[in-house]
């Protein structure tokens, strides 16, 4: 597997597995905040590793707007030929503070979604902690991140996520597997993360 994003940019909206992930996890968001309901038109949310949108394509119907991140350009750009009228789609590094012309907009998230992200960093907790910092208080953070087995290394434990969550100061904390995939004949299970800024 490549470590650049950009090699996967052209087949990526028709890889049928990464469309049910985003399908799955757009699913237990709305289990879990009411997403669709009336509560959520006029908030601003944060997806951060977006790809080429497919999760913000089901969650900017519902909300007032979407930013849409992502260190590949190459996904932003097929993000932004989607011409979705209520996102706005970023090419850069928000952990690094690499992203041009974020003026004041780019704080104060009612919500912070990161599907299929964290566990591929670097500092998977630094980064949660740097994300929660943007948010507004009672603003959640939300993440999707395959489940590790605890041997080769791939993906995320529950306690991992949990003591992430804790040590972002985010409260409300709750980790659960949310669904699984299917891959290679074997079942591979997605955890979901969820906490709440609660003080400033």
């Amino acid at each position: 597997m490549t470590d650049d994003w950009n090699d996967y940019a052209d087949g990526w909206d028709d890889n049928s597995d990464v469309k049910l992930y985003a399908t799955q996890a757009f699913a237990a968001l709305d289990a879990h905040v009411d997403m669709r309901g009336k509560n959520w038109q006029s908030s601003r949310i944060l997806d951060f590793g977006c790809g080429t949108g497919l999760l913000t394509e089901k969650i900017a119907p519902h909300v007032m707007e979407v930013i849409a991140v992502d260190t590949s350009d190459k996904m932003i750009a097929i993000l932004k030929e989607k011409n979705l009228c209520n996102v706005r789609a970023v090419h850069g590094d928000v952990l690094t503070g690499d992203i041009r012309d974020v003026g004041d907009w780019f704080s104060d998230f009612d919500l912070i979604c990161a599907s299929s992200v964290c566990g591929f960093l670097p500092d998977y907790s630094g980064a949660v902690t740097a994300l929660a910092g943007l948010l507004r208080r009672g603003g959640q953070f939300v993440q999707w991140d395959w489940q590790s087995s605890g041997n080769d290394g791939f993906g995320l434990t529950e306690p991992q996520m949990r003591e992430s969550l804790k040590a972002a100061h985010l409260s409300s904390i709750r980790v659960e597997q949310v669904f699984e995939i299917e891959a290679d004949a074997q079942a591979m299970p997605v955890l979901m993360g969820v906490g709440v800024r609660h003080t400033d």
